[in-house]
């Protein structure tokens, strides 16, 4: 456990490095970020996680985010299940519903502009086989820096997917990251040129 001094320490420094890498990815270019998704999703359709998976969430790219749409037509094509997020305050609370969508076309844009399941389709509510999650940094023991926000930490402790894996550019790869108890490591991370594992 944190006390309130180190928990204050610990925040002050994600929002540091939240910035100085937003910035760096910020920067690519679309060809960069092509080229640089093309090799990590390469990687990740490689992986005995990938091949293991009945089903798969995942998130649409935001922001110069590692694009995942590679994925989404591989897994639709082996047959596997694709859920994407529907993002929402709830109660105070940051809430992810994640939708089965076998048809891109039908996301729609919602929560900052992000294109997610509109919430009328079926609701995915089983304990998922592979979670992919975005991020800003990780390190190489897998923490994870998100955006401040804790959908995914919160979504990740309450549904216990099997595996969580991350997909970051090099770039995103971080010194060790400092954690509070909260937040949430993924199980891999997959950038183009190296696997990470916890």
């Amino acid at each position: 456990m944190h006390d309130e001094h180190s928990v204050g320490n610990i925040r002050t420094k994600k929002a540091m490095l939240r910035r100085e890498i937003l910035a760096k990815r910020h920067a690519l270019t679309e060809k960069e970020c092509r080229e640089r998704s093309r090799k990590i999703c390469e990687t990740f359709l490689a992986s005995s996680e990938y091949r293991d998976a009945s089903s798969i969430l995942l998130y649409k790219a935001y922001n110069n985010e590692v694009d995942t749409d590679m994925i989404f037509e591989a897994a639709t094509s082996d047959g596997k299940t694709v859920a994407y997020p529907r993002s929402r305050i709830v109660d105070g609370e940051p809430d992810l519903s994640f939708y089965v969508t076998d048809d891109q076309a039908k996301l729609c844009s919602g929560y900052k502009g992000i294109l997610e399941p509109d919430g009328s389709g079926r609701i995915f509510d089983r304990k998922a086989d592979v979670c992919i999650t975005p991020g800003v940094a990780f390190d190489a023991k897998c923490h994870r820096v998100g955006y401040g926000k804790a959908f995914y930490d919160r979504f990740i402790r309450l549904q216990e997917p099997k595996k969580v894996i991350g997909l970051a550019y090099d770039i995103q790869i971080a010194d060790d990251i400092e954690t509070e108890d909260s937040d949430s490591a993924v199980d891999v991370v997959i950038t183009d040129s190296a696997v990470y594992r916890r």
